[in-house]
């Protein structure tokens, strides 16, 4: 009998190579680069930075009869996706736009294709936040971006 897998590592790496393919640079700020990563980007840190961070995951019987096996469970997570902004001046509009156009976007990569691309049965956004400042160290404005995205499969 063959045991099936949690869908979350394909379910990263989907989100991952969709948004290294279909995010792009501010073309309003060309000196901005962009840089998507798994969880927290390292010492390479540009202007803006989407990150697929935490997996939050809860498994539960789908059925109350079966061998155990294929099918018998059933999954649900979400992947939380960072959007991690730094520009060098005070224009805290520009940044919250910027910052909501990359969410929008995110969201719709997934709403694009609910499955992503077969891996799960159904993957929805599920909530955002989105919280600007001005930098510790006074050097510009930051502004931090959450998104939630369920998942759900029969494993």
């Amino acid at each position: 009998m063959t045991i099936p897998s949690s869908s979350a590592p394909a379910a990263r790496r989907y989100l991952y190579e969709q948004f290294n393919a279909q995010l792009t640079p501010d073309p309003l700020n060309p000196r901005v680069s962009m840089l998507v990563c798994y969880d927290d980007p390292g010492p390479n840190e540009p202007g803006d930075i989407v990150s697929v961070n935490r997996v939050a995951r809860t498994i539960n019987p789908n059925s109350l009869v079966g061998s155990g096996g294929a099918g018998w469970l059933e999954e649900a997570y979400t992947v939380t996706v960072t959007v991690d902004l730094f520009r060098g001046d005070d224009d805290a509009a520009a940044i919250f736009e910027r910052g909501a156009l990359l969410v929008d976007q995110v969201c719709a990569i997934v709403r694009a294709d609910p499955t992503l691309g077969g891996i799960v049965l159904t993957a929805r956004p599920v909530s955002s936040e989105i919280e600007g400042e001005w930098d510790s160290e006074n050097q510009g404005r930051h502004l931090l971006a959450t998104l939630e995205i369920h998942c759900y499969q029969r494993i």
